[in-house]
């Protein structure tokens, strides 16, 4: 962390309570435990965007395996949005029926199961397009483009288009929508000093840089209604130079909280970061031991202490008794797993019935990311410890 703060450790409990399977409400949404499956980017979708019957498949079995709450991988709200190849948009109402056959399988194979969908524009973050639009003219240097500056006009259209994607996720179904506000995405990139260096009224001040994003709420709220939930995930640190950081993290939660976001899911880093330190991205790996776990915690405190609305702590959490802590001090209201899924979709309810250990089987090796460009996210190491097991 930054400014010298000092980090406490994470003292995890002797024995295991019941907290972790406790019900809790997201804006107005029952949650049956307090474990969501955090928005993970799938790689099955077709090249238009749309549902396959293999995503599908994936979300069955995700809901099958316990988890309370699963957030979609993220779904581009605007052909200008796609990042990757086959990454699901939500851009058109033909899309729509694709959308509902996840939603409604989640609903009948998850025993209580809510959903959301991730809207993504994912701005100068793209692979996908040769040309890339941003707050400002900031060269992306992973991707290796420069972008130009969105017009006020296309600042406008694309807001229009998050709301309508919210709608169509409502119309297929879903019980929620969350705005990905983090990892260097186009609202990441606005509410970020580093990436936002307009004049207008959509930089300068914390409060312009938010602009994006509270008009985005007011007009889904507008198309969806007060009692739909709208969820964000946002960075608590850039960790750059000039970006984002603790102190502004916790002015902008604040701010999202009144505005009347249903829950703030807590991440951290951008592109960018990830030419500095491995160490620093949001999926960090080496996550072999329980000091290590949930690497976002020391900010969650912080953010908790300023929002009135659910955190959501994201981040190399493995194991049940880590969970068990966080929830009891206070410092989350609910914990989200993505890598470990992978590996484990039925880890709640192994956790639930208490089969196997307290800690997932996941590695924190990353090579989930890399299966991304092989037809699908999977776990790669489990494919070969089954490999050599049955060898």
């Amino acid at each position: 962390m930054k400014g010298g703060e000092k980090v406490s450790k994470l003292e995890v409990p002797k024995s295991i309570t019941s907290l972790v399977f406790e019900p809790k409400e997201i804006g107005g949404m029952v949650i049956k435990n307090r474990l969501v499956r955090s928005a993970t980017t799938e790689g099955m979708a077709s090249e238009d965007g749309s549902v396959t019957d293999k995503l599908v498949e994936l979300y069955k079995i995700l809901a099958e395996g316990g988890v309370g709450l699963i957030i979609t991988g993220y779904a581009y709200v605007q052909p200008s949005g796609k990042a990757l190849p086959r990454q699901t948009g939500i851009y058109r109402d033909d899309l729509i029926p694709g959308w509902r056959k996840i939603a409604e399988t989640v609903h009948e194979h998850g025993d209580g199961c809510k959903v959301a969908m991730q809207l993504v524009h994912c701005g100068r973050q793209s692979w996908s397009l040769e040309e890339t639009m941003a707050p400002s003219v900031v060269f992306e240097p992973v991707v290796n483009k420069m972008p130009r500056e969105m017009t006020v006009e296309e600042i406008e259209e694309t807001i229009e288009a998050f709301a309508e994607a919210a709608r169509r996720a409502k119309e297929a179904g879903f019980d929620a929508v969350q705005l990905h506000a983090a990892h260097g995405y186009l609202l990441s990139q606005f509410l970020s000093p580093y990436t936002n260096r307009r004049t207008d009224e959509y930089g300068g001040s914390t409060e312009n840089r938010i602009k994006i994003v509270e008009d985005i709420y007011k007009r889904t709220v507008e198309k969806v209604g007060k009692d739909f939930p709208i969820m964000i995930k946002m960075n608590v640190d850039d960790f750059l130079e000039g970006g984002i950081n603790l102190n502004e993290s916790r002015k902008i939660a604040e701010r999202l909280s009144k505005i009347g976001f249903a829950a703030i899911e807590t991440s951290g880093g951008m592109d960018e970061t990830a030419t500095r330190s491995i160490d620093l991205v949001a999926s960090r790996t080496k996550i072999r031991s329980k000091d290590k776990e949930a690497y976002f915690l020391p900010y969650a405190r912080e953010v908790k202490k300023v929002i009135d609305i659910p955190l959501i702590l994201v981040g190399g959490i493995r194991s049940l008794d880590v969970i068990e802590k966080i929830l009891a001090e206070g410092s989350a209201d609910f914990a989200a797993l993505c890598r470990p899924l992978i590996r484990e979709p039925d880890l709640p309810n192994r956790w639930l019935k208490g089969i196997g250990g307290l800690t997932a089987d996941c590695i924190s090796c990353n090579a989930c990311l890399g299966s991304l460009v092989e037809g699908g996210v999977r776990c790669i190491q489990k494919e070969i410890t089954e490999q050599e097991s049955a060898g």
